[in-house]
């Protein structure tokens, strides 16, 4: 009976400290990450993006997003993960949000192409992108009603 009791609390401990993936779906922030990911690969497709730049150290930075039932301690939860449109989005999301809206282009705005930055090269976001890099977010945020990068100039970001 006592390893039940144990069982149990520790089954409510580990319900209460997962999340739950936010429904990323249909909304502004995944036409960001998809102009985003267009960006990175050349691909709409967020598991094609999962696949070139989502380590499972990027999605430990994110907070180990799971699917649900997916134990996050466990490697095969991140594999999951990678194979699930919303659970990239929110992996892509937390990790991004993990360097407290940096503005990556200094231009006093956190928007999409902060996220864009923040995925490619982290709290060294201020670094400058590939001409081709710009080019494919531009159009993509184009076809999203998304603001497009008019500048590509270096910038001095401070971490915060």
């Amino acid at each position: 009976m006592k390893i039940i009791i144990a069982f149990f609390i520790l089954f409510i401990c580990f319900v209460q400290d997962s999340e739950q993936l936010q429904n990323l779906l249909n909304t502004k922030m995944h036409k960001c990450i998809e102009c985003l990911c267009h960006a990175r690969t050349g691909c709409y497709r967020r598991v094609r993006c999962a696949n070139y730049s989502i380590s499972y150290n990027y999605w430990l930075t994110a907070g180990l997003p799971t699917l649900p039932g997916d134990d996050p301690n466990n490697e095969q939860s991140y594999k999951n993960c990678m194979q699930d449109e919303n659970c990239i989005l929110n992996t892509i999301v937390g990790y991004t949000s993990s360097f407290n809206n940096l503005d990556c282009n200094c231009d006093g705005i956190y928007d999409c192409q902060d996220l864009l930055k923040l995925h490619l090269f982290g709290d060294k976001c201020g670094n400058i992108m590939e001409q081709f890099q710009i080019d494919r977010f531009n159009n993509c945020a184009r076809l999203n009603d998304l603001p497009r990068m008019s500048t590509n100039e270096l910038c001095e970001v401070e971490a915060q």
